[in-house]
């Protein structure tokens, strides 16, 4: 109310109104490279149950670990059909080897992904073996794609670490690698659709 008062105060109704249309603009041409390629997307695992992990044990045993929820395949179910219907494909899924991040990956893309140990985190690990992680995550960010888009499917320390950003389960960011270690998030994903921007 108060930009709205001070737009027709000053006279610049239009140019107050400008900011949304370009914010539009920008989805609409993040859209369209996503659909063309070149660009990467991390997505932390969708939700999980509550519940206590013990330190790292054999990965292929989803006994001892924090896994999906029911709501968490209903999320990433409704993540992939969403992206599906926006026309956005990738040319390989790679995710760290937990369960969770497994199934969240085969949930939203269709298919098993390739599991990197450079997507591997923790709580447990040592801080000397987060940072190492956190290292190799940003080496994976600036990765460009051979071909198409990258999906990448992990967890949300080491991003945090290597970004700033915060992300919920399954949530997502948008990457632009530009080669040599180096990248730009430009966008942020969830069920709900693609927005344009790195968020916060």
């Amino acid at each position: 109310m108060r930009v709205l008062l001070l737009c027709l105060l000053t006279g610049l109704l239009a140019a107050c109104a400008t900011p949304p249309a370009a914010a539009g603009d920008s989805q609409a041409a993040l859209l369209a490279g996503l659909r063309q390629g070149g660009y990467l997307l991390y997505l932390r695992h969708a939700d999980t149950a509550v519940a206590p992990e013990p330190a790292v044990r054999d990965l292929e045993d989803c006994g001892w670990q924090r896994n999906l929820s029911q709501q968490g395949r209903a999320q990433a179910a409704a993540l992939g059909a969403m992206l599906r219907q926006q026309g956005i494909a990738f040319a390989a899924v790679e995710s760290s080897g937990f369960c969770r991040t497994r199934q969240t990956a085969e949930l939203v893309f269709g298919r098993a992904p390739t599991v990197s140990a450079d997507l591997l985190y923790h709580v447990s690990q040592t801080p000397a073996e987060i940072a190492a992680a956190t290292g190799r995550l940003k080496a994976l960010l600036g990765r460009r794609p051979a071909a198409g888009n990258v999906a990448l499917v992990g967890h949300a320390p080491t991003f945090r670490d290597a970004t700033g950003i915060e992300l919920a389960e399954g949530q997502g960011a948008i990457v632009k690698p530009a080669g040599d270690g180096m990248f730009i998030i430009v966008g942020r994903i969830d069920v709900h659709g693609v927005s344009a921007g790195r968020g916060s």
